[in-house]
C-alpha cells in the first residue's frame, strides 16, 4: 500500500548534478523529484522490511507500465484534454496492470477511499502526464483546469492536459 506519510525535506545540489538530474529524469519521461526519489529510495532499499521493499517494486513497475501505456495512447493519435483518463481506462482494462493497482492499494480499484489510492492516482498522472511531455491546461487566468466529479472510474479528478515539449524517449 502507498504510504500517505511524507516528509518533505530540502538540499542543495552541485550545478553539475542538478543539470544532470535534470536531463536523465527529462530522458526517462518522468519529473526530476520522481527521479530523486526513486534514486534514495533505491539507496535504502537493502535496510527496508520485505514487505516495504514488494511495495516498493510494484509501484515503480506500475508507473513503468503507465509510462509505456500513456506513449502508446499518444503515439496511437488519441491524445486529448481527457488523456489522464483514457490511460487509466487502458491501464484497468489490462488484467495485470490492474492487478499490480489493486495489490497497491490493498483493495478493489473502483473502491473510494482506499489507502494510499489518492497519492498514488496523483503520481500515476504525474507519471503519464510526463511520460509525453505533456503540460497542464490553464484557464484565460492561469489557472489549470481538471475534470472532477468523475464517475465509474477508479480516479475521481484529474489535470486536463495539452501538448507539451516532446519527450526524447518517445522517438
Amino acid at each position: 500500500m502507498v504510504s500517505e506519510n511524507t516528509t518533505r525535506i530540502s538540499f542543495r545540489l552541485k550545478t553539475d548534478i542538478h543539470d544532470l538530474i535534470q536531463k536523465l529524469s527529462a530522458d526517462e519521461g518522468i519529473d526530476p523529484s520522481a527521479f530523486m526519489q526513486r534514486t534514495l529510495e533505491r539507496a535504502v532499499y537493502a535496510h527496508l522490511s520485505p514487505k516495504r521493499q514488494k511495495e516498493l517494486d510494484n509501484t515503480e513497475a506500475l508507473y513503468a507500465v503507465a509510462r509505456q501505456k500513456a506513449r502508446e495512447v499518444f503515439s496511437s493519435g488519441r491524445f486529448d484534454e481527457h488523456f489522464t483518463l483514457t490511460v487509466f481506462g487502458e491501464l484497468m482494462a489490462d488484467p495485470k496492470s490492474r492487478a499490480l493497482y489493486e495489490e497497491i492499494i490493498d483493495s478493489d480499484a473502483y473502491t473510494d477511499g482506499a489507502p494510499g489510492k489518492t497519492p498514488l492516482n496523483l503520481n500515476l498522472g504525474k507519471y503519464i502526464k510526463n511520460a509525453i511531455g505533456a503540460e497542464p491546461l490553464l484557464d484565460d487566468a492561469g489557472k489549470v483546469l481538471r475534470a472532477f466529479g468523475v464517475k465509474d472510474q477508479p480516479i475521481r479528478s484529474y489535470t486536463l492536459l495539452k501538448p507539451g515539449k516532446p519527450v526524447s524517449s518517445l522517438e
